[in-house]
Order: C-alpha cells, then structure tokens, then sequence
C-alpha cells in the first residue's frame, strides 16, 4: 500500500540507515505539503489505508523523527513532531514512550540551562507539562493495578455485604478520587502535651458529598467514626469506641491505613503540579 519509500522490508544492513532518511523525508513533506502529504505515501488514497495502516511503525517514524531533530538542536520541530503523534501517545501502552521522549527533550533545553532564547523557554516549559502529565498517567495506572490487587485480596479475606467491605469501598473511590482530583483531602493530628490522649481525622469532599473520618486514642482505650453526608442529608454513620460490642479492630486499623493513604496521595498529586512550574 505504501509506495517505494517504506523501507522496512528491506535488509537489517540497510533499514538503520535509511530508516532515519525516509523518517527525514516524511517530515519535510509534512512541511512542505502540509495535509496533502499522505498522497505522497498511499497509492489508493480513497480506498481503506486508514483501517490497514501500520501504527506501531508509524509512532517508530516519528520518534526516528524527533531523535533527528533533537541531534540537530532544532527543538521547535522535535515538540512539533511529538505533537503530531500526540494521540498515539496517549495510549496506555505508549505512556512510558512518552515520558521517555519528553525527558528527554527537558534535559536536552537544561543542559544550556541560562544560554536559553524565549522560545526555548516555551518549549521546556511545554515538555515539563507533557512530562508531568505522562509521569501522572502512569502512576494512576500503577495505583489502579494496586487498588485491584488489594481489592481482590480484601473480597477473599472479607465477604461482600459487610460493614469492613462496604468502608473499604467507600475509601478506594475517595483515595482514586484525590489522585485524579476529583476529590479533595483536609487531614490533621492532635496529641496533648502529656500523651493521654491523641487523634487522626480527615475530611475529603467532591462538590455536596462529604466524608469525614478519624481515629483516636486515649489511656481507657480508643475508637474510629466514619461519617458520610451529601449536603444537609446524613447517609451513613459509623461511631465506635473499644467498649463498644461493635467495635472492630479490622476497621480500626482500616481507617488508619486510608488517613496515611489519602493524605499521601494529597501531596503526590501537589508534587506532580510542581513538575509544570518553571524553573
């Protein structure tokens, strides 16, 4: 389908070289033709190149081309040439191409660090954006594959339609939801000055929906509450003390556990926005 320019059929000894030419072409006819380009590479231009076209090879071209050009210290066209293949970049599978790429691009701009020019200046700024972007999409994929792990060990441990599930549930969306900010996370710790008494609590909240919980501890014991409300509407309450009947151990270390979850992924999230921040 593709006329005598693609040479990826061709011999080992032959693709290196002219691999990197045919990806130098491509570019310039990009820029020269602008859409009508593909006419150049596909013989049968209404017919169903697009359902037939060779992705993966496709991505290769552009990163051959953005090598190129960053050898070449022609930056503007290597952030163009990753912005020409920018869907293909957002495919999970090509997340950490991404930030590959794009780190590469930023310690390329740091290394003449002050010798930068204003346009420069632009495109380090831009990379760091699309870096920290690609780093944060492969730590949410990462925490998703955790999050299913844990939550395949919690229903073996505990059997759906109980209490320790149902808490376990609601903190999982609250802790995926600060991490893609879709919820928000206040936490605080109290101990007094004598240490009799000490306490973790924290409220997330995503528009009218409010979840607030904590734990505490004192020299007659302990206990942990769970409050959930959607506006002025009380949903769900949890509020126990270890003398209660009701108390459970598992919950209390539970909620425990998901106030240092939450808090940290707070400020992972805080850390992935200092990445865009000029320097």
């Amino acid at each position: 389908m593709k006329n005598n320019r693609n040479i990826y059929n061709q011999s080992n000894s032959q693709v290196d070289d002219k691999s990197l030419q045919a990806s130098q072409q491509l570019q310039s006819d990009k820029q020269t033709y602008g859409s009508e380009y593909i006419h150049l590479y596909v013989d049968d231009i209404e017919g169903d190149w697009l359902e037939n076209w060779d992705w993966e090879d496709d991505l290769i071209d552009y990163i051959d081309a953005f090598n190129h050009h960053c050898q070449n210290r022609n930056y503007q066209f290597a952030i163009d040439t990753l912005n020409a293949c920018d869907e293909q970049l957002k495919h999970p599978e090509n997340y950490q191409k991404s930030v590959d790429l794009y780190r590469q691009l930023v310690e390329l701009l740091e290394l003449k660090s002050i010798n930068l020019s204003r346009m420069e200046q632009e495109i380090l700024l831009k990379a760091k954006e699309r870096l920290a972007l690609a780093n944060s999409l492969i730590e949410q994929v990462n925490q998703q594959e955790k999050d299913a792990k844990e939550k395949n060990i919690m229903n073996i441990i505990e059997p759906e339609g109980n209490r320790i599930g149902y808490i376990k549930k609601l903190l999982d969306k609250i802790h995926n939801g600060v991490i893609r900010k879709t919820w928000e996370f206040e936490y605080s710790v109290y101990e007094d000055d004598i240490d009799t008494f000490s306490s973790k609590v924290g409220k997330a909240n995503s528009g009218e929906f409010v979840v607030k919980l904590g734990i505490w501890d004192d020299v007659f014991g302990g206990g942990y509450y769970l409050n959930i409300e959607n506006g002025s509407e009380e949903k769900e309450k949890v509020d126990e003390h270890t003398e209660s009947p009701t108390f459970s151990v598992d919950e209390y270390k539970l909620i425990k556990e998901y106030l240092k979850k939450l808090d940290a992924a707070k400020w992972q999230t805080k850390s992935v926005d200092l990445d865009a921040l000029p320097e």
